[in-house]
């Protein structure tokens, strides 16, 4: 194994993300690629006050494509390797390269992608892949754009369907 799909945050607490369905969609093909590959899939789940561990809020949406073989991990922090075992889990499977999407953009994926960076993986990440919401200077489509811009080439490699 050299490769693996992280899914970050993709959970019912963040049901109201910028175009939710095609972002489900798009991450359920991909899901289903790497599932078809035998590639592992690893899936992130935020805890907070208001996602608290076994809430409705922290459970995945029920559209996702994860199945109870694919890997786990919780965390407190936008950082998905923060105190999650996540780091151990990819270097004991000897996984190099990681395909990132989720949710939020500029919080959870955004964190993940430059640690993930500076601890040495090679990153791609899903075009239409990751989402976020609206702030109060940004709309979420430009968060996402200004993200995929910084990204591309710096950080990652971005891949299409």
């Amino acid at each position: 194994m050299s490769e693996a799909l992280i899914v970050i945050d993709m959970q019912n607490g963040l049901e109201d993300v910028y175009q939710r369905k095609q972002l489900i969609n798009n991450i359920n093909k991909r899901i289903d690629q790497y599932r078809s590959k035998r590639k592992p899939l690893v899936f992130l789940q935020h805890i907070d006050e208001n996602m608290p561990v076994f809430s409705r809020e922290w459970s995945l949406f029920d559209d996702l494509h994860n199945q109870d073989t694919d890997r786990y991990f919780n965390k407190y922090r936008p950082d998905s390797f923060y105190q999650t075992g996540l780091e151990s889990f990819l270097k004991l499977n000897k996984i190099s390269s990681i395909e990132l999407c989720g949710a939020q953009t500029e919080y959870c994926v955004g964190t993940t992608i430059r640690a993930a960076f500076y601890l040495g993986f090679q990153i791609s990440v899903l075009k239409d892949g990751f989402s976020t919401f609206d702030s109060e200077i940004l709309t979420a489509k430009q968060i996402n754009q200004h993200h995929l811009y910084i990204w591309q080439g710096t950080f990652a490699k971005i891949v299409e369907i």
